[in-house]
Parts: structure tokens; sequence; C-alpha cells
């Protein structure tokens, strides 16, 4: 087996620069060799029985190459044949460029983005959230978007704006984070409407929950604003059933995510959040062990130092499923969806990271 790091550049024609955007492949040749890489391209032209097609490749799960053509595989299972625009793929190696015909090519596979080589250590996922047609494949993830707009991010970058009722960010996880002894996720947010008051259960939106249906784990794993979580906790709440449930302040406190004083003098402004867990413990300067940190922009806002009882102990399958249907949802059926939120770069760690966020990108 033949394993390489290369650029794969395009079906049979030249990428314009402004679709040079680099997808992770996994390339399978007809003589057991294989070739790991990036594509530099954002579609291909697919001919089928019913016209040409140009298929996002973000879209696509693998490409299998058969006698006649090819079949599209797509993320959402769909499938679809045809024969492809072209059939040479010119691969940039990092000795020169090696160019194949579709004859010597048995399959490739889609892995993502441009997070999908170079990873840093224990980062389980790397969602930018700057377009709708990113691909987590690098992650073994897959996102579905629904009317997110595009706008400019917290550093100039992009990021996606949910603000209508039907807005909603789903993304599917190869991992279970209920069963993680510890991890951190973390990401970009800010409220359009921080001034507007909390009203019925569900506040502004939750900024995140992490569902997992097949063990009824609905609304056991979030983090967000809310006037009352019912537990007597208020502000920003932060939970994770068999672990703990935080909040910044007592119920009735606080009406507006602006009142609760957390976000400065920019209420309306990006700022960085972190929920962050550790089942055994750790320490910090003020504090002798705690279990469950959130922060905002790289402060400790809320902490809890022990593990929950009773209600916190998990089904002991839980974690078994090695292939459990893991979703983490942003703009859920638990928020108040009339209510805008923007989000960018949701990271997920393998382990309690605090964040190196000081203060507010430029």
């Amino acid at each position: 087996m033949v394993l390489l790091a290369v650029a794969m550049c395009c079906f049979g024609q030249a990428s314009k620069a402004e679709d040079d955007v680099a997808v992770s492949v996994k390339v399978s040749l007809a003589d057991g060799s294989q070739l790991q890489g990036t594509l530099h391209t954002s579609s291909l032209a697919l001919v089928t029985g019913f016209g040409k097609k140009e298929i996002p490749l973000a879209q696509i799960a693998t490409l299998d190459f058969v006698k006649d053509g090819v079949k599209v595989n797509f993320r959402n299972r769909d499938v679809l044949s045809g024969t492809l625009e072209g059939s040479a793929f010119v691969l940039r190696t990092i000795f020169n460029d090696l160019k194949l015909d579709s004859s010597q090519v048995k399959s490739i596979q889609f892995l993502g983005g441009q997070n999908a080589l170079g990873k840093e250590p224990g980062l389980l996922l790397h969602a930018l959230l700057d377009s709708a047609s990113e691909n987590l494949g690098a992650f073994n993830a897959y996102m579905e978007i629904t009317n997110a707009q595009t706008i400019e991010g917290p550093s100039g970058n992009n990021a996606l704006l949910l603000d209508s009722e039907d807005a909603k960010i789903s993304i599917r996880l190869p991992f279970m984070p209920y069963a993680m002894p510890e991890g951190t996720i973390e990401f970009w947010a800010k409220f359009p409407q921080p001034h507007q008051r909390f009203g019925g259960g569900g506040g502004q939106p939750w900024f995140f929950n992490i569902e997992c249906l097949e063990y009824n784990y609905i609304f056991h794993f979030y983090l967000g604003f809310t006037s009352n979580d019912g537990l007597g906790n208020a502000g920003l709440i932060g939970s994770l059933h068999g672990v703990a449930r935080v909040g910044t302040h007592g119920t009735g406190a606080v009406s507006s995510v602006a009142s609760t004083g957390l976000l400065g003098d920019t209420p309306d402004g990006w700022h960085h959040y972190a929920l962050i867990w550790k089942r055994d413990g750790f320490e910090l300067p003020d504090a002798t062990r705690n279990v469950m940190l959130v922060t905002v922009d790289g402060k400790v806002v809320a902490s809890h130092g022990s593990i929950m009882n009773n209600i916190g102990v998990l089904p002991h399958e839980t974690g078994q499923n090695q292939t459990p249907d893991v979703r983490l949802v942003i703009h859920d059926n638990n928020s108040d969806r009339t209510r805008p939120i923007a989000v960018s770069d949701l990271k997920i760690w393998d382990h309690a990271k605090l964040p190196d966020v000081q203060r507010r990108p430029e």
C-alpha cells in the first residue's frame, strides 16, 4: 500500500480561483495503492441521463468507479450514476504532478475540508461555521444547515446567523460526549437582541443542545441563557447529565442576556464561550476541585465542585453502542427560536482545556 500526502486538482478541467478550496480525499487505485491528500475544487461535473449536473463536493461521501462511469454516494445516502466530464485526475504530489486516468481509480472517499490534515492533538471536531456547504468529513461528522445566513465573524472570517424560527444547525457526531470522562466545547457567538427579555422557559436561544435519542437524552447536555432552569439557576447555564449543572445567577435575578453583566459593555458583540468538564476533577487557583466550568472570554464565570448524585447516574448501556446517533443542535426545539443567534468556530476536544482566550478579537 502506498500512502502519500497529495493535492488533487480537478476532474478533467482547471479549477477556478474562486473554487480553490481544499477538500480532503482518500483515493483507492485499482492496483491496491492508496493516495491521501486534498482536492482543490468545489464541485464536479456529472453527466447523467437527465443532463449535466454540477455536484458540490460537500454533498458527496464517496465516488465508486465502475465500468460505464461512476456511482456518486451522497452523505444523505442518495445515489446517482453517470459519467464524469473529463477522465483525467491531476495529483499534485510533493515531488511532481501525477496524472491518473479514471480507469486507474477504484474509489474516492471524501474526508472533509481544510481541517483534514494537521489536526491538533485531541481535537475531535472543528466546524468553522463559515458557510452552509462546510464539509466535516475530516472528523467523520456530518452537518445539516437550514436557512442560515452568512455574516462577518469575530475576526473578519465568515460566520452563520440563525434569525428565523426554522433556522437550524445539526451536526451528527461520531462520538458520544455523554460518555467522555472529560472534554471541552468552545465557540464564538453573539446575540443581536441581548436586551430582549427572557420569556416562557426558553429565553434567548441555547447555544447548543446535544441529543442522543436512543437513550432519550433530549435536553440533558446544553449551554445557554435563561431566567429559570427549573433547579434554581439562571443567567448562563451549563448542564451535562451525569456530571453537573451550573449557573451564573439565581432564579429571577436576571431578565435578559445583557442584564447578566457577563458580556460587559458589548452584549450584542462577539464573545468566546466554553463548557469544560472533567469527572475526576481539575484544580484552579481559586478552587481545589471542580468537575465543570463555564467560561466567557477565557474567564471562569460558573463552576461545580462535585459529581451529581442520583439523577446524574448514566444508564449502564450508555456508550456501549459504537455508532450512536448523537447530534449537536444549534437553535433546537428547546430554544426560543424567535430570537436570533450567530455562531462561529466550534471546537470539541477530548480533554478539559482552558481556552487561551482573554479578550475579543480585533
